[in-house]
C-alpha cells in the first residue's frame, strides 16, 4: 500500500491531464456501459519501426465485419462505430480522451449491414452513419442526434448491397452514400454483373438516387478518386467472382463512361486508392485473397494502370487500410486477415515498394481495418471489426511504446496494463488501492464492472451471499432480476417462480388445485367423470388439456392417481386464474396472469384474446 500511496500525486495529475477522471462516474447509466476489454496478446513487434501497445478488445454486438472512426459526440475525441452482421445493428463505442473506449452503445439498422461509414448528411455539425444491408436489400441511413445516439430516418431499396462508401462524388459540396449492390433482375444475380448506384446527397439528410451503372461480379470493395488527372472523381469496385476491377471514368454532371475492366489472376477482397509513389497520380491497391497477395497497380497519369509489385499477406486477406505509420511521409498499408491472427504492416520506401513488413498479433478474425489517431498524439492507431466472435467487435492497438507511471510497480506503466475493467486509464488494483472504485466483496473487481444485474451497486453473488436477495432457484442470479414481476402467490416467502409445479403449466401448485376440472375448488365425483371421458386420448403437450394432470400427453392411470390423490377440497391458497393475452416479447400466447409473469412476459388482460398486431413485432 505505501508503494501505491507514493506515486498517487503523479498518478492522479497524469489521469487529471488526460481527462480521464472525468469519466469515473458511479451513476446506473455509465455502470451499465463499461466494456469488457480483453488483451488477446501483447506485442511491441520488433520486425518493423513501429512501436506498438498491447491489443485491447471491446464488446460490440454480434459477428462484427464494418468499422468507421468520427467524433460523434463533438467532444474532440474519435469515437468508433462498428456494424453487426448477426445482430443487425450498429454499436457506438465513446472515447474516453485517451484512447480507450466505453460501450457498446447499440442501434438497430436493417438486417445483415456489412460495413458503416458516415459523414454529416444533413449538415447540422454532427456525423451521421449509413449502412449496406446485405439480407436486408436495403442502404440505412441514422442521423446522430448530436449526443452520439442514432436512429433510422431512410432505407433505400437495393438488392443486396455489398459495400458502400461515403464521399462526395459529383463535388457539389454535399456527402454523397456510394452503393455496390447485386442486380436483382439478372439470372442469378450471384452470377451476373453488378450494379454501382449513388445517392446523391442533398445537404439537408434526404438524397437524390442516381443513375446506375454495370459493374463486375460479386463487388466487394469501392473507392473513388480523380485517376486521370481530369478534375472529376471516377469510381473504382473489386469484383471477387469476376477476378476483375471495374473503372467508370466520370465525365461530369453525374454521368460516367462504360466500364473499363482491369483483369486480375486473383480475386479482390479490398482496394484502397492513394498517391504511393509521390508522382502526384493516383495508383490502386489492393488485396488478393484467393492467392493471399498484396498488389500495387501503379497509374501512368491518364488512368491506365500496370502491376508494379506484389507482397505475399498472411491467410485469408480482407481488408487494407492506408496511413503513414512510421512517420517518414509515405503512405504505408495494414491489411488485416479473417484466416490468420498474424496481421501485416507494409512500409512504403516512397516508391511504392511495400517490402519492409512488420507483423501485428490480432485475434478474433480482424475483418475491416481503419488507421486513426484515437488518443491524439499525433500517430496512427488501428482499429478493426472482428467477424469471428459474438462479443468483441473491436480490437484496438494503439501506436507508442509503453511509457508513464506504473501504479502497482509491477514493471508495466499504467497505460498498457490490461485489467482495466472499467476503461479509466487505471488498472484496477490501482482504481481500488486509491479509492477511485470500491470493491466490497473483495474480489481484486472494481464492484463497478462485476455483474450487478439489478443496478443497486452491490456485486449479484455479494448480495446473495449476504442475504440483501434471495436466488431460491440457484442459479446464482438475485430473484429481482431472474422476474420482472415477483409474484408469490401463497405468501410463503418462495417466488412463484421457484414454487412446485407438478404438471409444469406455471402456476404454482400451491395456488390452484389442478384436478378440479369444473372449477368448483373441490375435487369430486364431476371431475372423476371428466377424467374418465377423456380416458386413453392422445393429447399430446398443451397447455389447454386439464386432463392431462402429469401432462405425458394422455390420460390414464397416472392421472386418475393424481385427482384421487387430491380429493376433496382444494388448498385454501388455491383459486380459479382467469386466461388471458399475454406478451413473450414479439408473440403472443394465451396464459395466466401468474403464468405470463413467471416466464417475464406482459399480461394484458382476463379474456383478451391474442389476434392481429397485439404484441409488437420486430
Amino acid at each position: 500500500m505505501s508503494a501505491l500511496s507514493s506515486q498517487t500525486v503523479e498518478l492522479v495529475g497524469f489521469f487529471l491531464e488526460k481527462s480521464s477522471i472525468r469519466r469515473i462516474i458511479h451513476t446506473e447509466e455509465m455502470r451499465n456501459s463499461f466494456s469488457i476489454i480483453t488483451i488477446a496478446i501483447t506485442t511491441s513487434c520488433l520486425l518493423g519501426d513501429v512501436d506498438l501497445q498491447p491489443l485491447r478488445q471491446y464488446e460490440a454486438g454480434s459477428n462484427s465485419t464494418g468499422v468507421f472512426a468520427a467524433d460523434f459526440d463533438l467532444d474532440g475525441d474519435v469515437d468508433v462505430a462498428v456494424s453487426n452482421r448477426v445482430s443487425s445493428s450498429v454499436s457506438i463505442l465513446m472515447n474516453t480522451g485517451n484512447g480507450l473506449f466505453l460501450g457498446p452503445y447499440d442501434y438497430d439498422t436493417g438486417e445483415v449491414p456489412r460495413y458503416v461509414d458516415g459523414a454529416d448528411f444533413n449538415e447540422d455539425g454532427y456525423v451521421d452513419l449509413c449502412t449496406p444491408d446485405y439480407v436486408g436489400d436495403t442502404t440505412t441511413v441514422l442521423l446522430n442526434n448530436g449526443e452520439g445516439e442514432f436512429s433510422i430516418t431512410h432505407q433505400e431499396p437495393l438488392f443486396t448491397p455489398a459495400f458502400l462508401w461515403v464521399d462526395d462524388l459529383d463535388l457539389d459540396g454535399h456527402a454523397d452514400i456510394l452503393n455496390l449492390h447485386w442486380d436483382e433482375n439478372a439470372d442469378p444475380p450471384s452470377q451476373s454483373p453488378a450494379i454501382f448506384t449513388p445517392m446523391y446527397g442533398n445537404g439537408d439528410g434526404t438524397f437524390d438516387i442516381g443513375p446506375s451503372s454495370f459493374i463486375g461480379e460479386q463487388p466487394r470493395c469501392g473507392a473513388c478518386k480523380d485517376l486521370n488527372g481530369d478534375g472529376i472523381f471516377d469510381v473504382v469496385s473489386a469484383n471477387y467472382r469476376s477476378k476483375t476491377l471495374s473503372i467508370l471514368f466520370g465525365k461530369g454532371n453525374r454521368t460516367f463512361a462504360e466500364e473499363t475492366v482491369i483483369e486480375l489472376k486473383g480475386s479482390p477482397r479490398y482496394i484502397a486508392l492513394e498517391d504511393v509513389d509521390g508522382n502526384e497520380t493516383i495508383d490502386i491497391v489492393l488485396v488478393d485473397k484467393s492467392n493471399n497477395l498484396l498488389l500495387v497497380l501503379k497509374n501512368d497519369g491518364l488512368g491506365v494502370f500496370k502491376q508494379s509489385s506484389s507482397e505475399s499477406t498472411s491467410n485469408i486477406p480482407h481488408s487494407i487500410s492506408m496511413g503513414d505509420m512510421n512517420d517518414d511521409g509515405f503512405i504505408d498499408a495494414m491489411v488485416t486477415h479473417v484466416g490468420s491472427s498474424n496481421q501485416k504492416l507494409y512500409f512504403n520506401d516512397g516508391t511504392g515498394d511495400f517490402s519492409t513488413i512488420q507483423s501485428v498479433q490480432m485475434i478474433s478474425g480482424p475483418a475491416e481495418v481503419k488507421l486513426h489517431d484515437v488518443n491524439d498524439d499525433g500517430e496512427l492507431d488501428i482499429l478493426t471489426a472482428n467477424v469471428n466472435t459474438n462479443a468483441l467487435g473491436l480490437s484496438v492497438i494503439i501506436q507508442g511504446s509503453c511509457e508513464g507511471p506504473d501504479c502497482n510497480n509491477n514493471g508495466i506503466a499504467d497505460a498498457c496494463e490490461t485489467n482495466d475493467c472499467n476503461v479509466n486509464g487505471l488498472p484496477d488494483d490501482c482504481d481500488i488501492a486509491f479509492g477511485f472504485s470500491v470493491d466490497i466483496n473483495g474480489n481484486g473487481i472494481p464492484d463497478e464492472c462485476d455483474l450487478d444485474c439489478n443496478g443497486n451497486l452491490i456485486p449479484d453473488s455479494y448480495e446473495i451471499e449476504i442475504g440483501f436477495m434471495t436466488d431460491c432457484n440457484g442459479n446464482g442470479i438475485p430473484d429481482d432480476c431472474d422476474w420482472d414481476v415477483l409474484g408469490d402467490c401463497d405468501g410463503d416467502g418462495l417466488f412463484d417462480g421457484c414454487e412446485e409445479d407438478a404438471n409444469a403449466d406455471y402456476v404454482p401448485d400451491d395456488c390452484q388445485c389442478p384436478a378440479d376440472l369444473n372449477d368448483n375448488l373441490v375435487v369430486d365425483v364431476d371431475d372423476l367423470l371428466i377424467i374418465i371421458a377423456a380416458w386413453g386420448t392422445d393429447i399430446g403437450h398443451h397447455e389447454s388439456a386439464p386432463e392431462d394432470l402429469d401432462n405425458d400427453g394422455e390420460v390414464g392411470v397416472d392421472d386418475l392417481l393424481i385427482l384421487i390423490q387430491l380429493w376433496g377440497e382444494c388448498p385454501e391458497d388455491a383459486t380459479i386464474h382467469a386466461e388471458g393475452a399475454c406478451c413473450l416479447e414479439f408473440f403472443c400466447i394465451t396464459s395466466t396472469e401468474i403464468g405470463c409473469h413467471i416466464r417475464n412476459g406482459t399480461y394484458l388482460g382476463d379474456d383478451l384474446e391474442c389476434a392481429g398486431e397485439l404484441c409488437s413485432t420486430p
